[in-house]
């Protein structure tokens, strides 16, 4: 192959990475690496269908909520909050525990897994949140308007905890919580109420919805 060639072939893919650059500095996303575009540009091409299949997945389930991860598409879903004060109005059941029973107030819809815990000032102890979803999936959290920490309890459809979340901060936000697999059920608490209450992976809960 001739030098001519060669720096050719150069400019060329100088300007690819150059404009994919320009991309994502405009979406205000996280510029990669070369060597991750590269790498995630090899992967896509590979897995094409099933990263599509995952991705939009991931962006329906986090539109829903504020405190999800939520993209910035035009087709990002638009779901009124609640004034903080109506979560605590909001149907609740029982969650019994190994160290106790929980009340949790139930978020299951778009309205109210949008609200969630943000925005409220404070949590009594014992007291939860659980979102229920319509369909196993990967859901992502994120600390958007929380004012005090959380941990998250990640359940399956079988009610058996899969994973956990531990001090969650206010400060971490925009970083997105995620499950190690997929949940039907995730349940927000105080900081300290996973040690509090017995709650670890593996642990089947009880609980009734109305």
């Amino acid at each position: 192959m001739s030098k001519a060639s060669i720096n050719i072939i150069i400019f060329i893919v100088a300007c690819v990475v150059l404009y994919y650059i320009g991309q994502q500095l405009i979406s205000d996303r996280k510029v990669p690496t070369l060597g991750e575009f590269l790498a995630s540009s090899t992967q896509s091409d590979v897995n094409a269908t099933s990263t599509k299949s995952s991705f939009t997945t991931f962006l329906e389930a986090a539109a829903s909520s504020t405190t999800f991860f939520q993209n910035n598409s035009s087709n990002q879903k638009s779901v009124s909050k609640l004034p903080s004060d109506t979560f605590f109005n909001l149907p609740s059941t029982s969650v019994i525990t190994s160290k106790g029973s929980v009340k949790v107030f139930i978020a299951n819809n778009d309205i109210s897994r949008d609200q969630g815990l943000s925005d409220i000032k404070s949590l009594p102890d014992g007291e939860g949140a659980l979102f229920v979803f319509d369909n196993p999936g990967k859901y992502g959290f994120w600390m958007k308007d929380m004012n005090f920490p959380l941990d998250l309890i990640w359940i399956d459809s079988n009610k058996n905890i899969v994973g956990v979340t531990k001090n969650a901060l206010p400060s971490s936000y925009p970083f997105v919580f995620m499950p190690p697999r997929d949940v039907l059920y995730v349940i927000e608490m105080n900081a300290g109420s996973v040690a509090s209450f017995g709650l670890t992976t593996g642990t089947f809960l009880k609980f009734s919805l109305p």
